[in-house]
């Protein structure tokens, strides 16, 4: 860690602030990238934060399909003071074993994590002694104030909303949340206002790499792609959730958006993906910003983002107008009573409508469906999938459910099998060893690859419909990854894990002082008086 006279040195000299801002590249099947948004919004907000005074770069190891090891010599030749990792809980391990190398290697610099990985992970990222900062939810204001504070020698970061931290390695962690509930501190770093937030940094982005790699929505019309935040937050509650952005509906004004987008186009980007919560939550500001980014011609897709039970006809008027070609519905089940048991409570007959009227637009849809929810019966997952075999959906994706730390599905998965929650992995959402297959003793490798086969293997008319609608280097990926479902590819084992990450490999595993427990953290909250990690 650095301390305070070094820190002096550097702010007192003309040596710029340095930070690397990391995304890991956990190794699967499939290679898969798109450019980091939250990263290129930290990388913003550092900029207006300190001016001339930072240096930032942006490391993607996603995309070049790189390990952690492959970056010392970035790490060598930069030498930042603050290395800063987004991370999604199947990217932990990788993430601990780049936080390790740094802290091990590079001694003295300050390595922070972020993204969902973080989000009510706490105690066991703490556990492994890799990281100084933890960043638990939107840190586009709590990571530059705290670099700020840092850089300027002010270890007083103890009312920075998200953050737990230390000052060195060989000092407990205080949990800032912890803190701010008594009530002492007003919280700093905390986003009201989207249009506040400078514009993500697209000048860090080779826009043509990321062109030749498969995006998530497995989609590209145009030549160059780029993903966009118009809005954050959810209100609904469900259960399945990661909540990283709250239940508070917050959106940027179509003057703001349109910004971006035009911003975007000068850059050659003629393709824009809208990867909202909801961004359908308020209708009428949906179609304003429809209507504001339509005058760009660009190719939108969704790879999520649009509650079609709230879809009326003129809505998808409004996103056809605007150049939508592709949308993702979230299903996730059909049965009444899962729908109440997630908290969805999707219309399910209004979504089968509105998916019609897109189909009729010419928008290629696809739905998502959640198999094995706990106490789910093999009777509902078959109502499920005899749904999407029916329906006017282009493609269908079947996913295990994976029940989240922290979150309420968490501890139902908990009640009905903690054996079987335990063994579960980080590495791969597709292992042959689910939580439901664990549980209930059901293949459930088998059903998905059934359920696939009824969808396209049995209906060739999709396969004439997605010939006629996805470009066809898409095409051709699709059926690729279709044959690797129907054959089953073993999934990727990594070299085990040095003993100071191994509570990353427990990361499902039920935690005694229960921050990955949602229902704990609330009784926690109402019963403790003092921080629990200071």
């Amino acid at each position: 860690m650095l301390e305070k006279e070094s820190l002096q040195m550097i702010a007192n000299s003309r040596e710029p602030f340095r930070v690397l801002l990391v995304k890991p590249w956990q190794p699967t099947l499939q290679r898969i990238a798109c450019p980091q948004l939250g990263l290129l919004y930290l990388a913003s907000t550092l900029r207006q934060t300190f001016g001339s005074d930072v240096e930032v770069r942006l490391l993607d190891l996603m995309v070049n399909q790189q390990r952690y090891y492959e970056a010392r010599d970035v790490l060598k030749e930069f030498r930042p003071h603050v290395v800063g990792l987004s991370a999604l809980n199947w990217e932990a391990e990788e993430s601990g074993r780049f936080a390790q190398m740094t802290q091990s290697e590079f001694p003295g610099t300050i390595v922070a994590i972020g993204g969902p990985f973080a989000h009510r992970n706490t105690r066991k990222i703490c556990a492994t002694g890799v990281y100084d900062w933890i960043f638990d939810g939107e840190a586009d204001w709590s990571f530059p104030i705290a670099c700020q504070r840092w850089f300027r020698g002010d270890k007083t970061m103890d009312d920075i909303v998200g953050l737990t931290w230390r000052a060195a390695p060989d000092e407990p962690f205080t949990n800032n949340s912890d803190v701010l509930q008594l009530g002492g501190k007003k919280p700093v770093g905390v986003i009201d206002d989207l249009d506040a937030i400078p514009l993500p940094a697209w000048d860090l982005i080779d826009f043509d790499r990321y062109a030749k790699v498969r995006n998530f929505m497995s989609l590209l019309k145009g030549k160059r792609y780029a993903p966009i935040f118009t809005s954050r937050g959810c209100p609904y509650l469900c259960t399945y959730c990661h909540d990283i952005f709250g239940k508070q509906f917050r959106f940027r004004s179509p003057e703001n958006v349109a910004a971006e987008v035009a911003l975007l186009r000068s850059r050659g980007v003629d393709e824009i993906q809208i990867v909202d919560d909801i961004f359908n939550m308020n209708p009428p500001r949906m179609k304003a910003v429809c209507r504001a980014i339509e005058p760009y011609r660009m190719h939108v897709t969704f790879p999520n983002g649009l509650r079609f039970d709230i879809l009326d006809e003129e809505g998808c008027d409004a996103l056809v107008r605007a150049g939508t070609y592709g949308a993702c519905v979230a299903i996730e089940t059909i049965t009444p009573r899962l729908q109440e048991l997630i908290k969805k409570h999707l219309r399910v007959e209004r979504a089968q409508q509105a998916i019609r009227w897109m189909a009729d637009r010419g928008v290629l849809v696809r739905g998502f469906f959640m198999l094995g929810f706990p106490t789910e019966t093999r009777e509902e997952i078959e109502a499920t999938v005899a749904y999407a075999v029916k329906s006017e959906l282009a493609q269908a994706y079947f996913f295990d459910v994976v029940p989240q730390p922290g979150t309420p599905l968490y501890d139902l998965a908990y009640q009905e099998s903690p054996a079987a929650l335990e063994s579960q992995t980080l590495q791969e959402y597709n292992a042959r060893n689910g939580f439901y297959s664990v549980a209930y003793g059901v293949n459930m490798q088998a059903v998905k690859k059934w359920a696939y086969i009824r969808f396209f293997v049995l209906s060739p008319r999709r396969w004439v419909k997605l010939i006629r609608m996805m470009p066809w280097k898409n095409f051709v990926a699709e059926f690729r990854d279709f044959l690797a479902i129907l054959l089953y590819r073993k999934r990727i084992e990594n070299e085990p894990l040095p003993e100071a990450l191994l509570p990353l490999s427990r990361l499902y595993t039920a935690d005694d002082e229960a921050l990955t427990s949602a229902q704990t953290q609330r009784k926690k909250r109402t019963q403790r008086a003092v921080p629990s990690l200071t």
